[in-house]
């Protein structure tokens, strides 16, 4: 089926102790949404989908769909690309990098990439050209060009996309049938240097003030103890296979994705096994632990250093403490403990929330790799 030429203004798309502490934990971890005036969705099977994007998952997209109110997911492997109304395009494989943040950073913050002129793309050979519209029709576009100021016609089939000024844009072929990095840079390339940045540069850097480095450095060690809770939920027996996959869920929200926990094990002879495992790898092996009832607690949590600021603009420091881990059999005697001190990294970045109609820039705090630094 041939893809039609989508002009995207006109998209219409479609025990109570336990219950608190619980409940106290979810304050923590609820969900950092990032709400954008406008984004589209183009999927590999060639649909678009015009939608509020609310957050970005390490493995799917989550979203609310014009004239919806109800959220939805779609997964990255079935995704092509994601656009916003300012221009800016965020892929899968940039989603599934190390750099995910950084992406996603961009994504929220960047300004409209070209306001000064229109960016046109050529399909063969891939080439963009900055210039002005002066009249468009379903076949043709008129413009006249930035560089050389001369006046153009060409007919849209002979074009893959345009960017407008207005934030808006037009594909005239599938985005699936090209190179859509190379896309993005070809665009990137064209874009207004005072307006447009790439994953190698960061937006305006913003500083915490010496209170709000208090505040958030507090409820990072509560993120740390609230960690500890979410374990000794997960591995009580008392609790149903599906209250403890709510749990499991709450508890990685915690941490920035792809974050890692090393654990050890004290062998009869004496030596100790350390693996690193994913945190929700952890957390479901725990779940289903041998033990008739587990014993996990954090204490001397404090930081090591200051939280420092980088150049991506996040603040970024170690919080350290120990770990007693007290494994129970059917006679509540302990069969298996031990302690192990363990440094917690963290990372404080912003996002953006939309308040009275209003978006501000907000700032969050996530944990990440888990290290080993000491068996006792």
């Amino acid at each position: 089926m041939a893809f039609q030429p989508l002009i995207i203004e006109n998209i219409g798309m479609k025990n109570k102790k336990t219950l608190s502490l619980f409940l106290f934990i979810i304050l923590l971890t609820t969900k950092v949404k990032m709400v954008v005036a406008q984004d589209y969705i183009y999927t590999k099977d060639n649909e678009v989908y015009s939608v509020k994007i609310t957050h970005f998952n390490p493995t799917n997209i989550e979203y609310i769909l014009d004239n919806s109110t109800s959220k939805t997911t779609r997964a990255l492997s079935e995704i092509a690309l994601v656009i916003n109304d300012r221009g800016y395009i965020i892929l899968p494989e940039e989603l599934e990098s190390e750099n995910r943040e950084i992406f996603i950073n961009e994504y929220q913050n960047i300004k409209r990439i070209s306001e000064k002129y229109d960016i046109i793309l050529y399909k063969q050979p891939l080439e963009s050209v900055r210039c002005n519209i002066s009249y468009e029709s379903n076949e043709i576009v008129n413009f006249k060009t930035i560089k050389s100021g001369d006046s153009q016609t060409e007919n849209k089939k002979d074009l893959l996309f345009i960017l407008y000024t207005n934030g808006k844009h037009s594909f005239f072929a599938s985005p699936t049938s090209i190179s859509l990095s190379t896309l993005k840079k070809k665009l990137l390339e064209k874009a207004d240097i005072s307006t447009a940045t790439t994953h190698t540069t960061t937006t305006q850097i913003i500083k915490l003030s010496n209170a709000e480095m208090e505040s958030y450095s507090k409820k990072a060690e509560l993120k740390v103890d609230g960690f500890s809770s979410f374990l000794n939920l997960i591995a009580n027996k008392e609790l149903s296979s599906e209250e403890k996959d709510k749990v499991i869920e709450q508890a990685t929200k915690l941490f920035t994705p792809g974050a890692t926990i090393q654990v050890s094990f004290r062998k009869p002879d004496g030596t100790v096994s350390v693996a690193t495992r994913k945190i929700e790898e952890y957390l479901k092996k725990l779940k289903l632990s041998k033990f008739s009832s587990v014993k996990i607690e954090w204490s001397d949590i404090q930081y090591i250093g200051d939280l420092k600021q980088e150049a991506d603009g996040n603040y970024y420091g170690t919080i350290t403490g120990e770990q007693r881990f007290s494994g129970y059999n059917k006679n509540g005697k302990i069969s298996y403990s031990d302690i192990v001190k363990k440094d917690v990294k963290v990372m404080i970045t912003t996002y953006n929330k939309t308040i009275d109609a209003v978006e501000k820039r907000q700032w969050e705090v996530f944990l990440g790799n888990i290290g080993i630094v000491e068996n006792k």
